[in-house]
């Protein structure tokens, strides 16, 4: 079972679609330890600290008219109510009623007291993947210095986006067969980006390497991958700057 390991809790992949919404529902369980998913529970019981249930929202279909930011920013002060056990124990007889964000801080930074609106001031959303795009220019000087000279394609990668996660795979796919190495991955800090503590936690950096092609060549397998004309298209409206930046 593969992990967020940007959340201070063990959240599976397997929530990448309640993580890029922050959308918890009914019945979700999260703990606060990997064994929780790894271990038998006569072993995990012991390393688990706390748990959260989820009792609502029920759950729902979910709408796809909206980008992937602007459902994450609607959801991020609906309500959603919980309830939290310590060693298994409930530690409240009633359920803890609090907000969408609240729960995704909660689980990122492991700070407990963030639930309750009576002990904390609402938090702030982090900054998102597309966002975070729109800077790669930051990058440039952190990315040379892994590039070692080579002409590089990097990248924002979000594992809990799923259009994300398919152009990565379409990216690596292209550019593999020009790589020596697998891609380089760097979370926001080691990128050193402004505000990396207020990145989203799912948000990632990959970088690929390639040898024996030149930036040129490189651009066109990007392009290649993710660069489909319109039929009648009279005009190549492909642009790098949305994909990522060469290094």
């Amino acid at each position: 079972m593969n992990f967020f390991s940007g959340f201070q809790w063990a959240v599976p992949t397997a929530f990448s679609d309640s993580v890029s919404k922050a959308w918890f529902m009914e019945g979700d369980v999260l703990y606060d330890h990997i064994s929780a998913y790894n271990s038998d529970w006569s072993a995990a019981i012991n390393d688990v600290v706390h748990t959260i249930q989820v009792r609502s929202p029920a759950r729902a279909g979910s709408t796809v008219d909206q980008s992937a930011r602007e459902v994450f920013a609607r959801n991020w002060d609906s309500e959603v109510k919980i309830e939290l056990f310590t060693h298994m124990k409930k530690v409240s007889p009633v359920q803890i009623t609090t907000t969408q964000g609240r729960l995704y801080i909660a689980l990122w930074k492991g700070s407990l007291n963030t639930l309750y609106p009576d002990q904390t001031s609402k938090p702030s959303m982090p900054i998102l993947a597309q966002q975070v795009s729109k800077n790669l220019e930051q990058l440039t000087a952190v990315a040379s210095t892994f590039a070692e000279s080579h002409p590089t394609f990097a990248m924002v990668r979000d594992l809990s986006n799923s259009v994300l996660r398919d152009k990565f795979q379409k990216i690596l796919t292209a550019i593999r067969p020009h790589m020596m190495t697998d891609p380089i991955t760097l979370t926001p800090t080691a990128a050193k980006f402004q505000d990396a503590e207020t990145i989203a936690p799912t948000v990632e950096v990959a970088l690929f390497p390639t040898v024996g092609i030149d930036l040129e060549h490189l651009e066109n397998l990007v392009k290649k991958a993710v660069y489909l004309p319109g039929k009648d298209a009279k005009k190549d409206m492909f642009r790098l700057s949305a994909h990522g930046v060469l290094v």
